[in-house]
């Protein structure tokens, strides 16, 4: 069994020890998932290095990696960001396939999905950059105490850190926190952390003024005599449609 840590580099490493030894890789921490073979022998992907397991894996398989050295090896390393971010109990299993094949086949085999593994690794991808992408159009935080701005997003990946790390680039100094469930994620003075979301709720569920000022706005300069679902669609997918209040209203409309 091939142990390694939850990074990209760590997991590449895993996937060529893999493919050298002809055994299973497996994140720490995660090998009751493995059944019998967790008690197998374990190797730690963390005790070599990049160079090494090229060379070992050219020299063991005749096959060349060397591209993991330069470009495609940053794109590769960026794939499996976003992959480890995607909501999905499979996520691990399709990283380690997709890196399978880049390594059996070539990087661009996997960069163009010509695989189904390595479409839906990319696809995947795709999937939590357009999320972040959106939510910082579509995140509208509510003011409160202490040059405190709070949102709630309806997000489906785990992508919180990202969105508040972009946005305090809009808004330096300003504690900025996402509401997460029973928790949420604070960004105050750079610094990440993990809170009650008890104590923002009153934010959140004060007057609604907040959310019929944006009602008002869309309201504004919407024409009924040039409504268009399918474009409304494309600027906010259905999937947003219950959270945003023009969702809402694009919602009503199509049903009408």
């Amino acid at each position: 069994m091939i142990l390694c840590s939850p990074t990209p580099i760590s997991i590449i490493k895993a996937a060529m020890l893999a493919e050298i030894h002809n055994d299973l890789p497996c994140l720490k921490g995660d090998q009751e998932s493995l059944g019998l073979f967790m008690f197998t022998s374990e190797l730690d992907a963390d005790n070599t290095t990049l160079p090494v397991l090229i060379e070992k894996l050219n020299n063991t398989c005749g096959l060349n990696a060397n591209w993991l050295l330069s470009n495609p090896g940053k794109i590769l390393t960026q794939l499996i960001s976003a992959n480890l971010r995607y909501q999905s109990n499979d996520k691990t299993a399709v990283i380690f396939a997709a890196i399978e094949q880049a390594i059996r086949y070539g990087h661009v085999f996997c960069f163009t999905g010509a695989g189904d593994i390595s479409k839906l690794f990319r696809d995947r991808s795709k999937a939590v950059s357009h999320e972040i992408h959106r939510m910082l159009g579509f995140v509208r935080f509510r003011p409160a105490a202490n040059n405190t701005l709070i949102a709630q997003p309806k997000l489906f990946h785990n992508t919180a850190d990202i969105i508040l790390r972009r946005f305090a680039l809009r808004y330096p100094n300003t504690r900025l926190v996402i509401v997460l469930d029973d928790q949420a994620l604070v960004l105050d003075n750079n610094i990440l952390s993990l809170v009650p979301s008890a104590e923002f709720s009153p934010y959140l569920l004060a007057s609604d003024t907040f959310s019929k000022t944006w009602e008002t706005y869309y309201q504004a300069q919407y024409l009924a005599t040039r409504k268009n679902i399918h474009l409304a669609e494309r600027a906010i997918p259905k999937k947003y449609w219950s959270w945003l209040n023009e969702g809402q209203y694009s919602q009503k409309e199509s049903s009408s």
